[in-house]
């Protein structure tokens, strides 16, 4: 029997003052969220944020840091990560924009 996938709609997207890719979720998350950090793959739940986070960008774009936290999220906690229609974007570049919603958008 397989086990079913909660799905999370990401209302925002945005490189933080720390310079970490942070995906926010609509319904705030639940506490399970924090055991993401199990995965050793860069990726944290950011209670105060109620989101995902990635480590300091540095040697990956946006886009790729995007699909991997994407990726941790379904292999890990089995949660769909889906963005939102009307989804706020700030301070990501316009090409990773385009390439997140190329690659995500349902």
């Amino acid at each position: 029997m397989a086990l079913s996938m909660d799905r999370e709609i990401i209302a925002k997207v945005e490189i933080n003052d720390k310079g970490e890719l942070l995906l926010s979720l609509a319904s705030g998350g639940n506490a399970m969220y924090q055991h993401i950090y199990r995965e050793a793959a860069g990726v944290y739940w950011d209670q105060d944020n109620h989101g995902f986070k990635s480590t300091p960008i540095n040697d990956w774009s946006c886009a790729k840091w995007f699909s991997q936290i994407v990726s941790v999220a379904k292999s890990g906690l089995r949660i769909e990560l889906v963005l939102s229609a009307n989804v706020v974007w700030q301070d990501i570049p316009e090409k990773d924009i385009t390439e997140i919603v190329q690659n995500h958008a349902i």
